[in-house]
């Protein structure tokens, strides 16, 4: 049974790949909060371990025989904290690529964001730009990792996510009130799936792949890749809105 570490994995996002994957792998969960969600699923081979991915020697105990790496962890919590997103997004990441390039993980898959790919790499002069530089040197980061020390690694894009299924977003504002990244929304749903897929799936060197449901992504995100590459074609396309 191969061996999962989840950095981020106690986010609104992270559950329903952890269904996804329950059965057949043995899960670690990381995250830096303490308080686990109620309706979190537990399972015998799942294992809720607080932590904070800026420790690095914390992180090369925690990926002791670890096979793949899902990482989710972001600053969310405080965007307009600059310091603490360049902590976590930033050094965070290279911690955790450090930490599985010395410890021998086989593949990492991760998280960044389409939207801020969006002006021809620039990002929004707005209240957004801490994050959305922060967000574009994770990638770099994952790219000459993957290209210095012949790691396997994939990057999803991942637009605005949302929940399909309750047609909220993660502050239980109906999808129909909704007018923020409209066109580029994906449910977290069809996010695991999008994560399963890019694990199970044997890839050599460094991919990018956009994740995006919204039906009007096709115009604007490179969205086709994703299906040629892993197969993955999202099920939300939120044709009603």
């Amino acid at each position: 049974m191969k061996n999962f570490l989840i950095t981020g994995g106690l986010g609104k996002t992270t559950q329903p790949l952890i269904e996804l994957l329950v059965d057949n792998y043995s899960i670690t969960v990381l995250d830096i909060a303490q308080y686990v969600p109620k309706d979190f699923s537990y399972a015998k081979n799942v294992r809720i371990i607080n932590g904070d991915i800026c420790d690095i020697d914390f992180l090369r105990k925690t990926m002791f025989n670890i096979d793949i790496v899902i990482h989710l962890a972001v600053n969310v919590i405080d965007t307009e904290n600059h310091r603490l997103s360049f902590d976590v997004n930033v050094f965070g990441t290279f911690n955790v690529l450090k930490a599985a390039h010395e410890t021998g993980v086989e593949k990492i898959v991760m998280a960044s964001s389409a939207p801020v790919h969006l002006d021809n790499g620039l990002c929004s002069p707005g209240e957004d730009f801490t994050y959305d530089l922060t967000k574009i040197l994770q990638e770099d980061i994952a790219s000459n990792f993957s290209k210095t020390f012949l790691m396997d690694i994939m990057v999803l894009r991942l637009g605005h996510i949302v929940d399909g299924i309750k047609k909220t977003d993660f502050n239980g504002t109906p999808l129909s009130e909704l007018e923020y990244c409209k066109s580029g929304w994906v449910c977290r749903y069809d996010v695991a799936r999008a994560f399963k897929k890019a694990v199970e799936i044997n890839f050599t060197g460094y991919h990018l792949l956009h994740i995006i449901g919204s039906y009007q992504a096709k115009e604007r995100f490179d969205i086709a890749s994703s299906k040629k590459i892993i197969g993955f074609e999202c099920l939300e396309q939120f044709k009603s809105y």
